[in-house]
């Protein structure tokens, strides 16, 4: 998957620096049908040739540490390979999602993984158990430190951008208890107060004709006129990448009709302000 990822990169940098197969052959000497190949993710590329591939397309030093890390040839933020991840898939989500530029997500079941607190992760983790009786406590604990881990992403010196749309039934079901509730309902508070992070509820009582599945959309440069984003969809049991670039399109639009239908963000907070004082009470 993040060759598939990287080859798409490439040939966005070759586009946007507007050269052709025979401008490669005539720069680096390889024939236009090795650029077909890595461009179609048909054969893996070193290290030295994708360092060429950067110089020739003049490309940034972030957009060269960001595809350098995509390719697993220098070291991304955090080694998700430490842990026992649930899907391959979404190994390579974590991996995406360490060198992303921009993520935004959609989300109706529950609170966004990355801001999740670790007592509404681990209670969410663990009722898996009532699905998955092989589910042993050591990956239980794996996974929470995977999802607490992600969060350093958005918090300084990190900060990365993120812009989450989520459904406020989420607000409005209880996750382990209320004290659980709570906590996570200030971390929500929290989060959106970041200069980096932009929250916003969509509100049940708004008229809202158009039904989604949750789904995050990564972009790697959102100063690439021609990037489009990656979309990933996650399912607990599947997930998947759609790569293609019609149907990111089709996400994008989705995406845009949720957030200017959902409340702006200082009337989300104080949405989720009123829930977390009614979780505090109980």
């Amino acid at each position: 998957m993040q060759r598939r990822i990287l080859a798409r990169e490439l040939r966005h940098l070759r586009e946007r620096a507007s050269l052709t197969g025979d401008d490669i052959k005539d720069r680096l000497g390889w024939s236009p049908s090795k650029v077909s190949r890595i461009e179609n993710a048909r054969i893996s590329v070193s290290q030295g040739d994708i360092e060429l591939l950067l110089d020739v397309y003049n490309a940034s030093d972030i957009q060269r540490e960001r595809l350098l890390a995509l390719a697993g040839q220098s070291q991304t933020p955090h080694s998700w390979r430490a842990y026992p991840a649930p899907t391959q898939e979404f190994l390579s989500f974590l991996e995406v999602e360490a060198v992303a530029d921009s993520i935004r997500q959609w989300e109706v079941g529950v609170v966004p993984g990355v801001l999740q607190t670790e007592a509404y992760a681990r209670h969410l983790i663990q009722s898996w158990r009532d699905i998955d009786d092989t589910l042993t406590q050591r990956q239980i604990e794996d996974r929470v430190a995977i999802r607490l881990n992600r969060q350093k992403r958005f918090l300084p010196p990190e900060s990365s951008h993120i812009w989450i749309v989520m459904d406020e039934s989420i607000l409005m079901r209880t996750v382990g208890g209320p004290d659980v509730m709570a906590e996570q309902l200030q971390q929500l508070v929290d989060f959106s107060l970041l200069p980096n992070v932009k929250l916003q509820v969509a509100a049940l009582d708004r008229p809202r004709g158009v039904f989604e599945e949750s789904f995050t959309l990564l972009n790697l440069d959102r100063s690439n006129p021609l990037e489009q984003c990656l979309v990933y969809i996650d399912h607990n049991l599947t997930s998947q990448f759609l790569l293609d670039e019609q149907r990111s399109i089709y996400f994008e639009k989705m995406f845009e009709y949720f957030h200017r239908s959902a409340l702006d963000e200082e009337t989300s907070r104080t949405i989720i302000s009123r829930y977390n004082r009614d979780a505090s009470m109980v």
